[in-house]
């Protein structure tokens, strides 16, 4: 399985190169509060290098030669669905890594001093996208799931916005009533608790569809 992500990494280099090159403009020249910057830059760098990741196993019917290898179409599904966590991990120290260059460079350039709160955010953020692009990914192929993408990569940073300006709505208060009144360690594991069943039930479901397709 850690074969078949040391596989995509190797065949990523260019795209690795444009992830570190985003994350640099990004820093620079979009005015915006340096957390969502971040923020911004680990959901973008991890979009980018699963839908290169993806496109490129399509270009060169990848799935065929995998398929004739000793290999169960669950490792196939399982290697996707870490390459999340993989690239996520990527992201970050390349955010961390350019934060500190741009800082001795220029200390006036805005940088977010990442905490555990902002990772946890960041990863939820992927694994919600990842989680409902990947089982249309596994069930139709690349070429037709790259509209859910596109809208799923988008639709997440339109929707954000809208979700703030709801706040006043009595269930939205009567959520953040509820969580305001618990700590920072109970709300973490609610976070986690929902993110693990998500991607539980995505990855069921992607296997289902993965198992029925042919080759």
């Amino acid at each position: 399985m850690f074969q078949l992500i040391l596989k995509d990494i190797l065949l990523l280099k260019k795209t690795l190169l444009f992830a570190a090159i985003y994350i640099i403009v990004m820093m620079i020249f979009l005015k915006q509060d340096s957390a969502v910057v971040f923020l911004i830059s680990i959901i973008a760098v991890n979009y980018v290098l699963i839908l290169s990741a993806c496109a490129h196993d399509d270009k060169n019917k990848a799935d065929i030669l995998l398929n004739s290898f000793p290999l169960t179409r669950r490792t196939v599904v399982m290697a996707r669905y870490c390459s999340i966590f993989v690239f996520t991990v990527i992201a970050i120290a390349y955010y961390l890594v350019i934060a500190y260059i741009l800082q001795m460079i220029n200390p006036s350039v805005q940088v977010h001093n990442v905490s555990l709160e902002s990772i946890i955010i960041a990863l939820c953020a992927v694994i919600f996208i990842n989680s409902i692009y990947f089982p249309v990914f596994f069930k139709v192929g690349f070429i037709h799931s790259r509209l859910v993408s596109f809208a799923l990569f988008f639709g997440t940073f339109a929707l954000v916005p809208k979700f703030f300006e709801q706040v006043n709505y009595p269930f939205i208060q009567n959520v953040v009533h509820y969580l305001y009144h618990l700590s920072k360690v109970e709300v973490m594991v609610i976070i986690i608790a929902v993110m693990i069943l998500l991607l539980t039930i995505s990855f069921l479901l992607s296997l289902q569809f993965y198992k029925k397709r042919e080759f």
